[in-house]
């Protein structure tokens, strides 16, 4: 299973060879059939005219520059690993987008305020990618004024068993890069804590996918 990069130990095995990669694969394919573009059609039911969009832990954002190709008024993409800005940059260009997307390096759970809020804010595959998940969750939920969307590895025996195996893997490589699976409930409350509710998800093999909206 692979997950997009959010912690800080991701920085080594997460770089600009692979923000290339998924450069050139969704410069050919686009969003694909995943939870990626679920979460983009999810996005877009909710109306993107004059929307702004911020893909959190997005690496190169594709999302956000999916939903700005779509319609949004402007993306944001905010990262913690500086290798992804410069490719994030020629997705970019090569989308047209440039004058409607900015490159934010930030760590959201240490500095929330580093960013203004966002009409729909998007956490795809984030936060397994550290042991505070529902914390950075939380910090996305606190920059959402209308939709938080999220992907993250289901809670069931099956996957703890592949995470398991795939840290044990990273550890004999001396990777320092872990997954993590985060009880739902436990990321439902931290999106409660901003006001915000889980309106609807669906689950996949390994990964489920969540909305949560803004309290009317």
């Amino acid at each position: 299973m692979r997950c997009s990069c959010c912690a800080g130990e991701s920085l080594d095995i997460f770089g600009v060879k692979s923000a290339r990669r998924e450069l050139k694969r969704y410069l050919g394919k686009g969003l694909g059939k995943s939870d990626a573009s679920r979460i983009a059609d999810w996005a877009g039911e909710q109306g993107l005219e004059g929307a702004r969009v911020m893909e959190v832990g997005g690496g190169i954002g594709q999302i956000q520059a999916e939903l700005v190709r779509r319609g949004a008024a402007h993306g944001t993409v905010v990262e913690v690993v500086a290798a992804y800005e410069d490719v994030a940059r020629e997705l970019a260009a090569a989308t047209g987008i440039a004058d409607r997307t900015t490159f934010v390096l930030a760590d959201l759970v240490e500095a929330p305020d580093a960013v203004e809020p966002a009409d729909i804010v998007v956490l795809r595959r984030v936060v397994c990618c550290t042991p505070v998940g529902p914390s950075v969750l939380g910090a996305a939920a606190s920059r959402t004024s209308r939709t938080l969307l999220a992907s993250y590895p289901r809670d069931r025996a099956g996957v703890r068993i592949v995470v398991r195996l795939q840290n044990g893997f990273l550890a004999l490589t001396r990777k320092r890069f872990r997954v993590f699976v985060h009880s739902p409930g436990a990321l439902e409350r931290a999106a409660e804590t901003h006001g915000l509710r889980r309106s609807r998800v669906e689950r996949g093999f390994v990964w489920e996918t969540a909305q949560f909206v803004a309290d009317s």
